[in-house]
């Protein structure tokens, strides 16, 4: 017959067979706060709002340090969405902020040669999932790597492997060749 919760059949059901051969895993629970409400007041850019209801300058946040974004309840599941937009809005926003009018606007769908498109697809899991297929490159897939100075070809591997060192240092992403030389005493990594 029917369970207490309407379904009739579970897709993960163990056999009464198997039961005394199958592994069964154990934790403690406890309560935990699982998603924060409050936070750091901001504006459609993102930027903290100090004093005076006035923009800090240069001072961006997202997700669950950002405050008031919900109203006085969140919908389930939204705090994801919450993450994953606004991240990107104060990705942009501090972008613009250090770089100004050197700023370039960025396609995912592109960096990622055709991958990473958000289309949710089949599952193999209950319900579908959007991860499945996602870095599959399609059709208008990002280029290659960009030209190497006057017409048609674009870097070998073996010439960027040649820009290794703290004052000539190349990388690849998606297929592009960056020069990431004036940017390593910034990195988070260190040089």
């Amino acid at each position: 017959g029917k369970t207490g919760s309407g379904k009739k059949f579970y897709h993960n059901m163990i056999p009464g067979s198997s039961v005394k051969s199958e592994p069964f895993y154990v934790a403690i629970i406890t309560p935990v706060i699982h998603y924060c409400m409050g936070g750091l007041e901001i504006d459609t850019n993102c930027a903290v709002l100090g004093p005076g209801n006035k923009p800090i300058p240069g001072l961006y946040c997202a997700g669950e340090v950002a405050g008031g974004v919900h109203g006085n309840n969140r919908l389930g599941g939204n705090s994801l969405l919450d993450c994953v937009v606004l991240g990107r809005v104060s990705g942009v926003s501090a972008a613009k902020y250090m770089l100004g009018a050197d700023v370039k606007p960025v396609d995912l769908v592109e960096i990622t040669g055709g991958g990473l498109s958000g289309a949710v697809e089949g599952s193999k899991l209950a319900g579908g999932s959007y991860e499945d297929k996602m870095n599959v490159a399609g059709v208008g897939a990002a280029a290659a790597a960009p030209a190497g100075g006057g017409g048609g070809g674009g870097y070998t591997m073996e010439e960027v492997a040649k820009h290794t060192t703290k004052s000539d240092c190349w990388v690849v992403v998606a297929g592009q060749v960056l020069d990431v030389t004036k940017f390593l005493g910034e990195h988070p990594g260190g040089e």
